[in-house]
Formats: structure tokens, sequence, C-alpha cells
């Protein structure tokens, strides 16, 4: 489902993060169109090959839950020896990370492999980086490589030791590393076939590190990426859709990405307040209640913005009259349907007071004596400490508030023995046997 997003890959909770998707490419045109020529409307600019194979609008588009450009529009089919395009971010990249995620699924692979996709930077057609390669490992299999630029020496590819099923939708997140050194610049794959995870995972499925391709040069900037349908000898064919490009994890796959969720009591009521950082497709949250451990219910709707780069509040006051552990979480829906649970907020809300009631402590007692009472309304109260045979031995008036009260009693003069501590509200009395020991 689409979900909130922040920075590229929009997998779960970046709460402070402001990184936007500056690319996000669906294919949700009509099936049959061309991707790229004779128009650029599009987006889609051609790098070669211009009616040769050319790119179309193919049905149906690719799913992959939890992932914001799932089942959203169609996709496009990359064959061999056949146009190539490029597609323009909405800005360029000169430092810290880019990221390009998107779902493939490989119908057929080749032996000594080929590359498919990658980044370009927004001036050139042929300067590749990060590209991303596809070979076949077995029958029925393949793997996955990269390296780093094409600028330079000659540079090995580092292939995945994982392999991944023909005719298998898996979701694909290239990340290009600026470094601070000349020519170190390092290039990881994760390939995903299931979940999209919050936080970028800490082992990539393949990762080509500077020194490996030190002999090429760094990109100084990155705005554009490029399909690519390669040798005949070699290149894979395969459908690619929902391609995202920005400069975090976060914001190229998670559809809607949370700043906070809080749930608080007010006046009798549940509120529940959330706000997202980004929100890319999404249709609204439903608010779901669950009390004391039970099913959670529907309790409402909220409509979503849509698609965002800003923050959003929402919120929704729940009138409830369930008493203990209540809980909420929202049920964020894309427009396409797909949906996601967020984390779960619980209150503990007590059942209300009608009556006046006293709780002492310690008892038995020897010294002060502890009184909490709970008044059902304003006003002044009177405690008297009486013995068996009918004695009052303290007797004192206190200001009381409407809710619970502290007093504390000094019994230091009165002996050890069974007593009665009986409060006065009005006409209402309160009495508890307590023990001096």
């Amino acid at each position: 489902m689409k979900k909130l997003l922040l920075s590229i890959f929009a997998i779960g909770y970046l709460i402070s993060s402001h990184a936007q998707t500056l690319l996000n490419e669906d294919f949700n045109y009509t099936v049959g169109d061309s991707v790229g020529t004779p128009s650029l409307s599009k987006g889609w600019g051609v790098i070669s090959a211009v009616y040769t194979n050319m790119l179309t609008v193919v049905s149906p588009g690719l799913t992959y839950n939890g992932y914001s450009g799932s089942g959203v529009g169609n996709a496009t089919s990359l064959t061999t020896s056949g146009q190539d395009l490029y597609k323009d971010a909405s800005s360029s990249i000169t430092s810290g990370s880019v990221y390009a995620s998107l779902m493939l699924n490989v119908s057929a692979a080749q032996v000594n492999g080929d590359y498919f996709f990658g980044m370009l930077p927004t001036s050139s057609t042929s300067t590749f980086f990060a590209r991303f390669f596809i070979k076949l490992s077995s029958t029925g299999y393949y793997r996955v490589g990269i390296s780093k630029s094409s600028v330079g020496a000659l540079e090995a590819v580092t292939y995945s030791n994982d392999s991944f099923s023909i005719n298998t939708t898996y979701l694909a997140v290239l990340k290009y590393q600026y470094n601070s050194g000349t020519n170190d610049d390092s290039v990881k794959v994760y390939m995903l076939s299931s979940g999209v995870p919050a936080l970028e995972p800490i082992t990539p499925t393949v990762q080509n590190l500077g020194a490996i391709g030190a002999g090429n040069a760094d990109a100084t900037t990155l705005g554009r990426v490029f399909l690519r349908q390669g040798t005949a000898a070699n290149a894979a064919t395969l459908k690619v859709d929902g391609i995202r490009f920005a400069s975090s994890w976060a914001s190229s796959s998670l559809p809607v990405q949370y700043k906070s969720i809080t749930a608080t009591r007010n006046a009798g009521n549940n509120i529940i307040k959330w706000a997202t950082a980004s929100e890319s497709n999404n249709k609204g949250f439903e608010v779901q209640r669950s009390v004391n451990g039970g099913k959670y219910i529907s309790v409402a709707f909220v409509a979503g913005a849509g698609n965002s780069n800003v923050a959003k509040n929402y919120a929704y006051s729940d009138i409830d009259n369930n008493t203990g552990n209540v809980c909420y979480r929202l049920k964020q829906i894309d427009m396409n349907g797909v949906s996601e649970l967020s984390k779960v907020v619980c209150l503990n809300v007590e059942v209300p007071k009608t009556n006046n009631e006293m709780v002492t402590s310690p008892n038995p007692f020897n010294g002060s004596l502890y009184v909490k009472y709970h008044s059902i309304n304003e006003g002044v109260i009177t405690i008297q400490l009486i013995d068996m045979l009918g004695k009052t031995h303290q007797q004192v008036v206190e200001t009381v508030t409407k809710g619970d009260n502290q007093i504390t009693l000094n019994t230091d003069a009165m002996p050890l023995g069974i007593y009665f501590i009986r409060i006065a509200n009005g006409n209402d009395i309160t009495t508890q046997r307590i023990v001096k020991k």
C-alpha cells in the first residue's frame, strides 16, 4: 500500500526527516502507449534506438505489499537490443545518499548478464552510475549485480551470493553513497521479497565498496534514472514498475510516514492525534479501537491528504464509555485499496466513581494514618476516629475538592485497639474498621 513518506523508500517511522521523493513513476498511462517516443509528455527522454523495441506501457502493473508504488497504474517491459530511456527527478542530489527503488519481475535471464537500470547526472545520457545487473544463475533463478560507474577503467561487476526466482516480483532498492575521498563512492542493492522495513537494513544483498571501483570517477551530481535494454546475448527480459528516486530510504517506498501518534483522555472523550511527515496516494485513515485485549473494530474514517510533502496533523475525538485498557491504531488506506496498520497507542480509562470512597493505609497502623478520600463534590467533611465503645478519640474538619484528596491523621496519642474511621460529607456517611497496633 502507499504510505506516508519522508525520504526515498519510505520504509516506517523516520520521525524527524524531511526528505521527499524526487521522482515517482507508476506508468499510469494507457496500455500500448509509447513510454518515451515520439512524445515526451510522460517525461521520458530517449538515450538510443529511438524506434527499436520501443518501451511501451503494459498491463497489469506489479504489486508488492507495503510499497508505495504497488498496484498503481501499469508497468513497462524490457527485452534486448532496443530503445533506452531516461527520466529526470525534480532536483539533483550532490551529497549524502541517493536511493532508487522499483518493483521488478524477471521472466528470462542470460548467463553473461547485463545492466538494465541505474542513475545519471542531469546533464548526461551516457555517464552511467550505480548500474544494476541481472544474470542467470541456474534454471529458474538469477543473481543481481552492481558496478559504480562507466567512467574510467573497466570495472568488474559485483554479483550477489543469493539467487532470485524467475517470474516473481521483488522490491529492489539501489543506493549510491557519496564518500569523502577521491574515487571512493560505493553502491549497494537491497532485494526484498516481502514487506518494507522502516529502516534501511544493515546488510545489503550485494555491495560494491569504493575500493573496488577506485579506478572510476565518482559522481558529482545525480538527478536521473535510466532504463536500458541490453545486448541480445546478455540482457534479461523483465517488467519494471513503481520507480522512486530520493535522498533517503524512507521516501521511496513508504506511502505514509508518521511523525507521531498519541491518545489522551479529555472531558470523557478519547482524543487520538497523529501527524504525518509525507503522504503518497493516501486515501485516508480508519481509526480502530480495542478494549481490554478484544478485537479491533472500526470507529471512524478520516480522509488523507492524497499526496503531500509537508507535515499534516490529524485528530479524532472518540466518545467512548468503555473502561479499562482502551487501545487505538490506524489503518492507513491507499487509493488502490492497499492498507497498512500503524503502531498501537493505549489509555487506561478508570470506571467513573459515583460514590464517596475512602481508602486508609497502613491498616493496621501506628503513628500516622493516611486517608485517600474520593469526593463526588467539593465541600467540607468531618473525620472522626471512634473506639468500640463509641468514644470519639479524634475529630477533624477538612475542605475537599471534587475527586481524590489525601489526608494525614496523627494518632500518636491514641491507645492501641480497634477503631472506626467515620467521614461525614453532608448527608453521606462513609465508615471503615481500622486497627492500631
